[in-house]
């Protein structure tokens, strides 16, 4: 019973880490991948759904219609940011990198300014199951479930939607897609707004487990960057999904043995590994292997 327990921890620690490494991606990536814009205000999107959740939920909305509102006002937010200062900067990689930096100074700045340090905390929602010496969150549980979700639904949009087909145009080929009556400007707006609601619904989401503070998106923008590198920007979706399942598959058994902080070393470590080895991600690997079946299928 023990091993079996044991075994079950270890597994409820892969997802947990595979799940926490594709919510913190999710936003960055749908941006990074469908405009190549490196959205560095990433961090403070996310505070803003923490914000919004924890606003919401001390005046009485129940926390699952928090989460959504969350992605709601900050998808609103980044659709207004796309319109008034982001499309200056397409094509211009470096402005928008320096651009977005200065939008996450002002965001934790004007945060700070206007709730002061802290915000009240919102309580893990659910209780836990036991097996054996161990125990697991049910909340955990329910957030692993819904990333599994969020990747079918994004596959879904991406896939079997016009959105989605003028979207993966636009990103191939923009002046192309312009010929063929694409209105483009639309589908950026839409995109920015996208991986801004994912990142403000991922926020809300770690609400709960994390100080609801000014500066709190900053401990997921590592993970986050670190998993959109190694993912690619190939096909978001293949990217995210694999980036998170290998990252993980480094990070618990190490840490589940040495601990937290080592697992995390050897994190960094396999994320330097994979990037010297696959430069444009493990989604271009993918994509070169199922290109290379379908070729000679």
């Amino acid at each position: 019973m023990d091993s079996f327990a044991t075994g079950v921890s270890i597994i409820y620690q892969f997802a947990t880490n595979g799940a926490f490494l594709l919510l913190s991606a999710l936003g960055l990536i749908v941006i990074l991948g469908m405009m190549n814009i490196i959205n560095l205000a990433h961090g403070e999107l996310m505070m803003m759904g923490a914000y919004t959740a924890s606003i919401a939920w001390h005046r009485g909305v129940p926390f699952w219609l928090c989460a959504i509102l969350a992605f709601l006002v900050v998808g609103l937010f980044g659709a207004a940011l796309e319109r008034t200062i982001v499309r200056r900067f397409y094509g211009r990689e470096l402005g928008a990198l320096v651009v977005t930096w200065g939008i996450s100074l002002i965001l934790s700045q004007g945060a700070l300014m206007v709730f002061g340090p802290f915000l009240p905390a919102i309580p893990i929602p659910g209780g836990s199951v036991g097996l054996g010496q161990y125990s697991f969150s049910v909340y955990w549980l329910t957030v692993i479930a819904l990333s599994f979700g969020l990747i079918a639904a994004l596959w879904s949009l991406y896939n079997r939607t016009t959105f989605g087909l003028q979207a993966r145009a636009a990103m191939q080929n923009a002046a192309m897609a312009r010929a063929l009556g694409v209105n483009t400007e639309r589908i950026y707006m839409l995109t920015f707004s996208l991986g801004a609601g994912l990142a403000g619904f991922s926020g809300a989401l770690f609400a709960p487990t994390v100080s609801i503070a000014p500066f709190m998106g900053q401990q997921f923008v590592a993970p986050a960057f670190i998993t959109v590198v190694v993912g690619g920007a190939t096909n978001v979706i293949t990217g995210a999904l694999g980036s998170s399942v290998l990252l993980s598959l480094v990070k618990t058994p190490i840490g589940f043995v040495f601990g937290a902080f080592v697992g995390t070393v050897a994190l960094l470590l396999a994320a330097l590994i994979i990037i010297r080895l696959m430069p444009d991600g493990i989604s271009a690997v993918i994509q070169r292997q199922v290109d290379r079946r379908n070729r000679f299928a």
